[in-house]
C-alpha cells in the first residue's frame, strides 16, 4: 500500500516539473519518529497550510512545516514558514530510501541564504529522532577544504580566464556541499573536477622555441608593415590585407602559415611594381596551414578517444576531413589545376580555385561544427578558422594576381 504522506511517484514528478520550469512549489513535511517514514507532500495547486493539514492526519508523523519549494540542477531549495529542526537530515534517508538519492534537500531562510539546521533551536519532547545525530567528522571537512583550496590553486595556474571561468563554479559547488555537511556530495564534486584539472595539466605547453619563433615572426612582420606604409595606397592596399593575415595566423599559433605568408610578402614587396606577381605556391600555404590544424585536432582525438565511447571513437576516426570532405576534395583539385597550368590555362584555373576558396571561407564562417571543435568540452585548444581563413585569403592573393 503506497504511504500517502509521502507518495514517490508523484514527489518525483513534480521535483523534475519545478527543476524544469523554474517555478516555486508549495508543500508540506513531516517529521517522523523514524527518517525513512517522514512525509513530504507538494502539490500545483493546493496552498502549504493546507497539505500540511492533511500531513497532520497521516499516522506517525510528530511534526509539521510548510512553505514554498524549488528545484535548481539537483537541489531542492525548501524555505519553510517555521522549519522543523531534522527536515534535510531525514528528507535525505527517505530520498535515498525511494531511490532519488541525486536529489539534494537544502534548507533556506525567507531571504534565500541556505540554512544549517543543526543552528536551529532544538525541537521539544514532542519531535522524536530515532538515532542520534552524527558526530561532526572534522578530520574529513579538514581533508576536503584542503583539496577545495589545492583544485582553486591550480585552476589558477592554468592562467587561462576562460577555463577559469568554466571551472570557478565548480569550486563554489564543492565549498557549498561542505558548508552544507555533505562530505560525500563534496568529495564526488572534487574527484570530477580534479579529473578535469589532470587532463588540462597533462596537455603539452608551447615549446619555449616556438614562443621564439612567434617573436622573431612578429618583429618580421612589424618591419613589413613599415616597408608597406611608404607605399601608394592603391599599391599598399593589398598588402596590408596580406600582413593582416599573417597577424591572424601568428594570433592563432599558426607558426608555419605565418612563416609562408610572410616569405611571399616580403618577395612581393621585393619585386619591382611592374612585375608584383606573388611567386608563393598556394598548395603549400595551403599545406602549413593544414598541419598547424591537424596538430590540434589530433589532440582532441586523443581526448574523444579517452572516453571510452563507441560514438566518440567514431567521430575521432573521422577528424577534421570527416567534416571538411567535400570543401576540401574540391580545393585540392582546384590547387592541382593551378599548379600545373600555364599561360591563359593558368588564369582560368586561378579563377576556378578564388570559386573554391570562396566556398570554403563561407563554410568556415557557417558550419556550427567547426565552431564545436574550437570550443570544444574537453579543454583542447584546436585552431581552425584563423589558420586556414589566413590561408585561404593569401592564396586568393595569389589568384587574382595569376
Amino acid at each position: 500500500m503506497p504511504d500517502q504522506a509521502f507518495e514517490s511517484d508523484a514527489v518525483l514528478k513534480l521535483l523534475k516539473k519545478s527543476k524544469a520550469s523554474g517555478n516555486e512549489l508549495p508543500f508540506a513535511f513531516g517529521l517522523a519518529g523514524k527518517p525513512e517514514s517522514c512525509g513530504l507532500m507538494i502539490d500545483l495547486r493546493k496552498p502549504g497550510k493546507v497539505l500540511r493539514g492533511d500531513m497532520k492526519k497521516m499516522p506517525g508523523i510528530k511534526k509539521t512545516c510548510f512553505g514554498t519549494l524549488r528545484v535548481e540542477e539537483n537541489e531542492v531549495f525548501l524555505q519553510p514558514e517555521k522549519p522543523v529542526k531534522g527536515i534535510i537530515k531525514q528528507l535525505k534517508k527517505r530520498f535515498k530510501a525511494e531511490g532519488m538519492v541525486k536529489f539534494k534537500p537544502v534548507l533556506v531562510g525567507p531571504d534565500g541564504s541556505i540554512i544549517d539546521e543543526d543552528s536551529l533551536p532544538d525541537d521539544d519532547a514532542e519531535a522524536v529522532e530515532a538515532s542520534a545525530p552524527p558526530q561532526a567528522d572534522d578530520g574529513a571537512a579538514a581533508a576536503l577544504k584542503q583539496r577545495i583550496a589545492a583544485a582553486a590553486g591550480a585552476v589558477k595556474a592554468l592562467g587561462n580566464p576562460e577555463l577559469a571561468g568554466k571551472l570557478a563554479p565548480e569550486i563554489k559547488a564543492s565549498a557549498k556541499l561542505l558548508g552544507q555537511g555533505d562530505h560525500d556530495g563534496c568529495a564526488a564534486r572534487l574527484d570530477r573536477l580534479e579529473a578535469a584539472l589532470a587532463k588540462l595539466q597533462a596537455q603539452p605547453k608551447p615549446a619555449p622555441a616556438q614562443s621564439e619563433q612567434a617573436a622573431k615572426l612578429s618583429k618580421l612582420l612589424a618591419a613589413q608593415a613599415a616597408r608597406i606604409k611608404t607605399l601608394p595606397p592603391e599599391q599598399a592596399a593589398p598588402l596590408a590585407e596580406r600582413a593582416r593575415a599573417i597577424a591572424a595566423s601568428l594570433k592563432a599559433g599558426a607558426l608555419p602559415a605565418a612563416a609562408e605568408g610572410l616569405k611571399a610578402l616580403i618577395k612581393a614587396l621585393d619585386t619591382p611594381a611592374a612585375a608584383a606577381a606573388p611567386q608563393a605556391d598556394p598548395m603549400e600555404i595551403w599545406q602549413a596551414a593544414k598541419e598547424d590544424v591537424d596538430r590540434g585536432v589530433s589532440s582532441l582525438q586523443d581526448a574523444l578517444r579517452a572516453q571510452n565511447h563507441p560514438v566518440l571513437a567514431q567521430i575521432a576516426d573521422a577528424g577534421l576531413a570527416g567534416v571538411t570532405e567535400g570543401n576540401q576534395t574540391a580545393l585540392m583539385k582546384a590547387l592541382f589545376e593551378m599548379k600545373s597550368a600555364t599561360g591563359d590555362a593558368r588564369k582560368a584555373a586561378a579563377q576556378a580555385l578564388l570559386a573554391q576558396i570562396a566556398a570554403y571561407l563561407k563554410f568556415l564562417k557557417d558550419d556550427p561544427v567547426i565552431g564545436m571543435v574550437e570550443d570544444n568540452p574537453f579543454g583542447v585548444s584546436v585552431p581552425v578558422k584563423a589558420p586556414l581563413t589566413s590561408a585561404l585569403r593569401q592564396m586568393a592573393d595569389i589568384a587574382k594576381a595569376a
